[in-house]
């Protein structure tokens, strides 16, 4: 029997509307359940064993005590495990996979895990590491990334000279003879802190190893559960397919959820060593500061040349990454600092090289954006100081040098669409730019400018970057989504239910979404680069544009009709020749599960986007099948007396091609730009002696919403003909120049440049008074 049509006349056409979010009820209701809140008959709790050393050899390990306690039901440490090593850039950097889940003779930062324990209580297995007696032999540890690099250092990885993980070379053109050319040339260094991911809900997972089939499976907070999975099976030495992950609603991701953590394995050790009982691990908020991943800190040395007219000449320099201990997603981040640049700037001559190196630190992976924030402050400031170093407007640099629309860049990017000509005019505009810029110091206001680009997807993690979807409609009219694309908060299963809906004809209320269990669902590299509305929104499409070909051609065989002259719009099946309507979407549904026909109406969609992997040696590759791009401007207003930044407006105008949903998009952007000013005033990761020193929000300060300035987000619409109706991915790119064009501001409202972050009063005041004593000095030379 038909469901009644009346609930679905509204949302027919979802794309381009900012229709309810399908998890909202549940959110803001307090009725969703996150992995923290499952609980299991029989559940254990787990505790992670770690070191207290930044730096130590592992001498012996006796457990003995610690077993004999009550309500212990089982500890691992190394000797339990393969001793199998796991990385997140293995595929192009085999090197780089240096970590054990638990390590097994060295410790390498404060932290380090080399053993778990379960018991039935959180007291019990806290006790129980208590009582574990660890024998260490000291070893001179190193925490700066300048020190490391010195001969002399101590070693932390062996085989690795100078502590250096990896060094990416980038060179094209010829950088010496473009600068001899150049009018003007300059010189910089920045320095960029190390921040983390703040996410409201810590780390979390639930292992479970049954007995009875030898089946493995992990509920957790992640952004990547196939890629959990298959680190999983790698250092447990076991199949895909005896593994399960399920990733359950997650409170934010920001980077920090895309890779096994060691207690993810421990977790599901831990309960095959308990019999079968499912085993559950929390991070403290201590314990989410101090050891999951964090943000690079890096230092840029940056050298470049301009014509008198504008022309970018040559950028040349260095990088240097403070990874930690690991290198996680080290290599990624790395590259993506360094070739950000192509798709913003045409520049033929560019030579600079990277490293990314060792410390005795907390381990720096993945955090949202990837490596561009700390590149958007360096070469957006860089840019600002080249501009004014030869008098001109830095909009007006910006607009002669930036890349275009169907064009391919140095590196072999492929830029089809490009509205970054008009992000930059539309935010000018709305900014009043020419009426401000370099017009209000008498105030002590100042206004600057950053402009920055974005992958959606990124081909340095596999062979390929494909996604999937599968939709099945059942014969009441129902419509089910499945897919592997991970939802951490961003919205991404209510724009792909828009996105089948708008193309299968039908309301977005009748879409039901599953997604991301590595069991059900169909692969999916993960939630991050910006990738899932183009990438797996790409998958959906063509999953919903399967079934309703399904549809209609069922229609066409019962009504005698071509197939190719039929359309399924507003829940009906329309002849495209004269617009009539010959049977609803309800009434099609019974058509096809009749007695006649019989047939299930499954719809499968995969998207693989035409790029190719970036070629390391020469810095070569189209690594997104499109790029999204933007301009922010940021107005402030500084206290010369107390060093205070006032931030006054920010705008943000954005190409995102096509907002699928207008409000999520928004919201990413005013998210993206809070984290922005997070770290470009208060949030910096201390550590001393290798130890984070501020590992909780009373210390380590987040932006609270009365200090977040009006943001006003302009969307500009290129319609990208590779994007699902012709969107681009956007979660990452509006953080990326939000640091340079308040620094930029600060510079033009008191004419001091702070070239390390996080600005601080206390900088801002020392920058003055360095500046008063020069032009002291200035005026004393010209008396003379």
């Amino acid at each position: 029997m038909a469901m009644p049509n009346a609930h679905y006349q509204e949302f027919t056409q979802p794309v381009g509307k900012s229709v309810p979010r399908i998890d909202g009820r549940g959110l803001v209701t307090g009725q969703t359940k996150y992995t923290f809140d499952l609980a299991f008959p029989n559940m254990l709790v787990g505790k992670m064993l770690r070191s207290p050393h930044p730096h130590a050899r592992i001498l012996s390990i006796d457990t003995s005590k610690a077993e004999k306690l009550p309500g212990v039901k089982a500890i691992i440490t190394a000797q339990d495990t393969h001793q199998i090593r796991f990385g997140s850039n293995e595929y192009f950097f085999p090197h780089t996979s240096d970590q054990m889940a638990l390590e097994l003779d060295k410790v390498r930062y404060v932290g380090d895990e080399i053993g778990a324990v379960a018991a039935v209580d959180e007291q019990t297995a806290e006790m129980a590491l208590k009582l574990i007696d660890v024998k260490y032999e000291i070893l001179p540890a190193v925490f700066d990334v300048l020190e490391a690099i010195k001969p002399g250092a101590p070693q932390i990885h062996e085989n690795i000279r100078n502590n250096i993980a990896l060094i990416l070379p980038v060179n094209f053109g010829n950088v010496e003879k473009a600068l001899k050319e150049s009018d003007y040339v300059h010189e910089d260094q920045f320095f960029t802190h190390s921040a983390a991911h703040c996410c409201l809900e810590p780390h979390v997972c639930i292992g479970q190893w049954e007995d009875c089939s030898d089946k493995i499976t992990l509920w957790v907070s992640t952004q990547a559960p196939f890629k959990i999975r298959e680190a999983l099976a790698k250092c447990l030495k076991k199949e895909l397919n005896a593994v399960r992950v399920i990733k359950l609603p997650t409170g934010g991701g920001f980077g920090g959820k895309l890779e096994m953590l060691p207690m993810d394995f421990a977790a599901c050790l831990l309960s095959k060593k308990a019999g079968g009982l499912p085993v559950k691990i929390c991070y403290s908020r201590e314990e989410e500061f101090s050891f999951s991943r964090r943000k690079h800190a890096m230092h840029y040395k940056l050298k470049s040349g301009v014509k008198k007219d504008g022309t970018l000449m040559a950028i040349s320099g260095e990088i240097f990454a403070d990874g930690g201990a690991y290198c996680s997603y080290g290599p990624t981040v790395l590259a993506a600092a360094m070739m950000r640049i192509f798709m913003v700037y045409k520049i033929q001559h560019f030579r600079i090289t990277g490293y990314r190196v060792y410390t005795n630190t907390p381990i720096s992976g993945a955090i949202r954006g990837f490596g561009g924030v700390q590149s958007g402050f360096s070469i957006e400031s860089h840019m600002d100081l080249l501009a004014r170093g030869i008098g001109m407007d830095p909009v007006e640099f910006r607009l002669k040098n930036i890349t275009t629309a169907n064009m391919v860049t140095t590196n072999k990017m492929i830029l089809s669409t490009n509205g970054l000509r008009e992000c930059i005019e539309k935010a000018t505009q709305e900014s009043n730019w020419k009426g401000k810029w370099s017009k209000q110091k008498h105030l002590s206001r100042g206004i600057g400018i950053g402009i920055a680009a974005d992958v959606m997807g990124s081909k340095m993690y596999k062979a390929h970057e494909s996604a999937g979807s599968i939709i099945k409609i059942e014969d009441d009219g129902s419509v089910y989504l499945f897919t592997g694309a991970a939802d951490t908060g961003q919205g991404s299963n209510t724009v792909l239910s828009q996105i089948a809906a708008q193309e299968l004809g039908v309301s977005y209320n009748r879409i039901r979404c599953t997604s991301a269990d590595t069991e059900i669902t169909p692969f999916d590299t993960g939630s991050f680069a910006s990738r899932v509305t183009f990438i797996s929104g790409n998958a959906t499409l063509l999953a919903a544009r399967d079934a309703k070909n399904q549809i209609l051609n069922i229609v066409a065989e019962e009504y005698k009709m071509d197939p190719e002259n039929l359309s399924l719009e507003a829940e009906k099946v329309i002849n495209k020749k004269d617009n009539s309507v010959i049977i609803t979407f309800d009434k099609a549904l019974q058509l096809c599960y009749s007695f006649k026909y019989g047939r299930q109406i499954i719809g499968r969609g995969s998207y693989n986007p035409k790029t190719t992997p970036v070629d390391f040696r020469t810095g070569e590759g189209n690594v997104s099948g499109s790029y999204g791009f933007e301009a922010q401007i940021a107005e402030v207003e500084v206290n010369k007396e107390t060093g205070e930044v006032k931030l006054l407006k920010i705008w943000d105008a954005h190409d995102i091609g096509k907002a699928i949903n207008p409000q999520s998009v928004k919201g990413q952007i005013e998210g993206s730009i809070t984290m922005g000013i997070g770290f470009t005033f208060t949030e910096d990761l201390k550590l001393k002696d290798g130890r984070v020193v501020n590992p909780n929000f009373a210390n380590y300060r987040i932006p609270r919403s009365v200090e977040i300035p009006p943001i006003e987000s302009i969307l500009i619409e290129t319609n990208d003909p590779q994007g699902p109706f012709g969107a681009k991915g956007m979660g990452e790119a509006a953080l990326l120049p939000t640091s340079a064009a308040i620094a930029n501001a600060i510079d033009d409202a008191i004419g001091v440049r702070i070239k390390d972050l996080p600005i601080t009063p206390e900088k801002i005041l020392r920058a003055l008074r360095e500046k008063e004593k020069t032009e002291i000095k200035d005026k004393k030379e010209r008396e003379l």
